[in-house]
């Protein structure tokens, strides 16, 4: 078992449009994710176009002229726009983000002030982890593609695959009446071959860390499962790698991840005052795991 730590943030990313209707004013769009006892993150700036204009997210929609500072209790850290990255800003000090520590990230833009404001959340820490499957695969659906022709006829074909449960444990907070909320996520290394399936599987869920369940020692825990597809009823379970992630947020974390697949939605929901986009605290941890039966 591999331990590593390390940011789980880019499968979410800002899912928007960053456009804007015909003759407004360009909107600043930040992101951000401060880690609890990590040095102040790279920050990234762009800003919505027209909707009639090209989309070129690492070109003309990123912001070079802002003034960046992050503000953190009695600490200033200022920013630097890097000239080799255009839209990404750098700390000038490497100073580590102290737990629950309160924080304002305040930005200067075409002399407007856009600021966004959190907490950092206590450390967390996966205490265990125990993953189990079955002998043997189970049949089902695989759906392959969508043929989309006058009679709409799907193609999918009977497949087979392993549902892997996984439960990870780690230590409650004390104070019985917090209102963090935690992002388990499982992330197997394994092709996965039918989006129908995957409907009924649940490989991350974003909730309040006090309705996760006890076990009577002061440990939560929360139990998810993924599939792996296999090509007969008779093949065994192939090795592969899992990663394992824990997230602890605050409110703005949790929304914004709750928010940026609906449809009915243009971005998620943003703790950006003046702005769109995300600037929230966390604390993470994550294990590497070979299942090889």
């Amino acid at each position: 078992m591999k331990r590593r730590v390390g940011l789980l943030l880019l499968a979410i990313g800002l899912v928007g449009c960053d456009t804007v209707a015909p003759g407004s004013e360009p909107v600043l769009v930040v992101e951000a994710f401060l880690q609890t006892d990590a040095p102040p993150p790279t920050i990234r700036l762009r800003q919505t176009g027209p909707l009639a204009g090209p989309y070129d997210p690492d070109g003309a929609q990123a912001v070079t002229d802002a003034s960046v500072i992050l503000r953190l209790d009695s600490l200033d850290i200022p920013y630097r726009a890097d000239p080799a990255a255009p839209g990404y800003y750098r700390p000038e000090r490497t100073d580590l983000l102290p737990p629950e520590a309160a924080f304002t990230l305040e930005i200067t833009w075409r002399g407007r002030l856009i600021r966004a404001r959190d907490v950092l959340p206590p450390p967390i820490r996966i205490d265990s982890v125990q993953v189990s499957f079955p002998d043997a695969p189970v049949p089902a659906v695989l759906l392959d593609s969508l043929v989309l022709n006058d009679s709409l006829a799907i193609g999918a074909r009977q497949g087979y695959l392993y549902p892997v449960e996984v439960t990870i444990w780690w230590r409650s907070l004390a104070d019985p009446d917090s209102t963090y909320w935690v992002r388990p996520h499982l992330q197997p290394a394994v092709p996965f071959s039918s989006v129908v399936v995957d409907l009924f599987l649940r490989t991350e869920q974003v909730l309040l860390e006090q309705q996760s369940p006890t076990d009577g020692n002061g440990r939560r825990r929360w139990t998810g499962v993924y599939a792996v597809p296999v090509d007969s009823a008779r093949a065994p379970l192939p090795a592969h790698t899992l990663r394992v992630a824990l997230l602890r947020s605050g409110r703005a974390y949790a929304r914004f991840a709750a928010t940026r697949e609906f449809p009915e939605r243009r971005e998620p929901v943003s703790n950006v005052d003046g702005g769109l986009g995300i600037v929230a605290g966390i604390a993470l941890d994550s294990l590497r795991l070979t299942i090889n039966p």
